[in-house]
């Protein structure tokens, strides 16, 4: 796979006013990147490019709603317009569900696979023809280890995140012979404003500048189709396809231990 040089390269983040996406334009603006920070709280981002620039890093704030087809391929007509260029997309705007399935309503449904799914694939083809005309380019859609492995309880968000690891996997396959890597990050726990984990020992939790650094190291090393966080998580997917009842049997105890745990 091709490596990149970050420095003077531009990047553009989404969901960067908070989290993962925050955390991964810090990483990028540190390694000299030009950092186009997206997402819908305008205020957030502009608090974040104030602050990169207070540190000597150059980044743009764009508001962004990643739902929205039209203005995914405005923001890249945007960068294209100032920059003439875009060499790495980090698709990271996600929610959770929130709820068990049949508690959701039609549009809280529709809302997570808009944004967790629909939003990955508005971002990846605003920029892909730009990158795949210069022959060169990463794209970073961060998915969750739920990803590749089914979370009890949280079948909506499973399905999403299977998805676009799925579709980062097939694309790849595409694009890579073209110049331009396209690569699920599928992170393990970790405590975000949108995702926060309660109650649980802050040894299982990984943290948002841990996974910025991966996301970083993965566009430096040309990493693809897959990356996990930790790597150790990897092991699961062993478990699963050589003992699938005792996996499904402790996923179940997981669930249950979380249903005891919010009542």
């Amino acid at each position: 796979m091709a490596p990149m040089n970050i420095d003077g390269s531009v990047s553009v983040v989404t969901g960067a006013s908070s989290g993962i996406g925050r955390a991964t334009a810090l990483a990028l603006a540190r390694r000299g990147s030009t950092v186009i920070v997206a997402a819908r709280r305008k205020e957030r981002l502009d608090d974040l490019v104030a602050f990169i620039g207070s540190r000597g890093g150059s980044a743009e704030a764009v508001a962004c709603d990643v739902t929205q087809p039209s203005q995914m391929a405005d923001l890249a007509r945007t960068v294209l317009d100032r920059h003439g260029r875009c060499d790495i997309v980090v698709n990271n705007a996600g929610v959770p569900a929130g709820a068990p399935f049949m508690e959701l309503s039609m549009d809280e449904m529709r809302r997570v696979v808009d944004t967790n799914l629909m939003g990955v694939i508005w971002g990846t083809r605003a920029f892909l023809p730009t990158m795949l005309g210069a022959g060169r380019g990463h794209v970073i859609n961060v998915a969750s280890i739920a990803g590749r492995h089914a979370v009890p309880g949280s079948g909506l968000y499973s399905a999403t995140k299977h998805a676009v690891v799925a579709f980062s996997e097939s694309l790849n396959h595409e694009t890579a012979p073209q110049g331009v890597l396209i690569t699920a990050v599928n992170p393990g726990l970790v405590d975000t404003e949108g995702f926060p984990q309660k109650d649980l020992p802050e040894a299982l939790l990984i943290p948002v500048t841990k996974v910025a650094k991966v996301i970083a190291r993965t566009v430096e090393k040309g990493r693809a189709p897959q990356v996990t966080i930790p790597r150790s998580a990897g092991a699961l997917e062993i478990v699963r396809m050589v003992a699938p009842r005792p996996y499904r049997w402790a996923s179940g105890r997981v669930l249950l231990r979380r249903q005891l745990r919010e009542r």
